[in-house]
């Protein structure tokens, strides 16, 4: 058997993060074959993966990468089990890292895709390692990525926690969008505007709110109750609509247009961490 050196076993634990005794055993085992050691290691942490996916990963981060000229932009949430793990520098240098693949090379099947850092590996690939090296859960629970005539740009709170990617076409105007941003995250619009709302919620809410409306009042009465319920909750849930968080006497539409002419807000996301879990654990009850 070959001699296992303390050098090796640093190398080794540089390569794939693993604890000091763990290596040393791999590079045992593999007889101080470092390609053969990271298969074994790659090999366990599959099996070690398989075991923790059922596990619930609610906490995480969020992280948005820009391009340059401010035309694109992408978003990612990163989801572990823990906000210990969320905050290791390994952890957040792999959202960081997702955010740009993104923005690179799109939002479609992301753990599919080659690594931009390391195209010899996929995405899923870099996960599993991850996984291996928190021992947590980890993984990708959404990504977005848009591009715009104008400027795309974000928000994202100070714990990292939640975040809002906006592309507006008509102006290139940072603070505008980053406002803009900052809006979706604090007052959690449903759409950019009314007629983006799917009909079938709108008929739904407004279902409700006649339904509140007591039964003996006649009937225009109750449809013009219930109208004025539904501006109110356009007021709320369409971006456009909504009260401008940094001065309430506006509406967001007004600050958009005192901005220049031909300015349209083209889409947002809204990401919070653990909301996509629950949606599916919500979907699958």
């Amino acid at each position: 058997m070959a001699e296992i050196t303390a050098q090796a076993v640093n190398e080794f634990r540089k390569r794939t993060g693993l604890g000091l005794m763990e290596c040393k055993a791999l590079l045992q085992e593999a007889d101080g074959d470092m390609k053969k050691a990271e298969t074994l290691a790659k090999e366990r942490g599959l099996k070690k993966a398989e075991g923790r996916a059922g596990r619930a990963a609610k906490a995480g981060r969020v992280e948005v990468a820009l391009a340059p000229d401010g035309k694109a932009g992408a978003m990612v949430e990163l989801n572990c089990e823990t906000d210990f793990v969320a905050r290791n520098d390994a952890f957040r240098q792999a959202a960081k890292d997702l955010a740009e693949q993104v923005l690179q090379l799109g939002d479609k099947d992301v753990t599919g895709q080659k690594a931009v850092k390391d195209p010899a590996r996929t995405v899923r690939d870099v996960l599993l390692d991850l996984n291996a090296r928190t021992g947590e859960n980890v993984g990708l629970a959404r990504a977005v990525r848009f591009e715009a005539t104008g400027r795309v740009d974000f928000y994202v709170h100070h714990d990292a926690k939640s975040g809002a990617l906006v592309a507006v076409d008509g102006t290139e105007d940072p603070q505008l969008v980053k406002d803009l941003a900052l809006q979706v995250v604090a007052a959690k619009p449903l759409a950019v505007r009314r007629e983006d709302l799917p009909a079938d919620v709108v008929a739904e809410q407004k279902r409700i709110f006649k339904m509140q409306v007591p039964a003996d009042k006649p009937e225009n009465i109750r449809e013009k109750i219930a109208e004025g319920k539904l501006n109110a909750w356009y007021g709320e849930s369409v971006l456009l609509d909504q009260e401008f968080v940094k001065d309430p006497s506006k509406k967001v539409r007004d600050v958009v247009n005192a901005a220049g002419q031909g300015i349209t807000v083209r889409q947002f996301a809204r990401f919070v961490v653990g909301e996509a879990a629950e949606t599916e654990a919500s979907a699958a009850s």
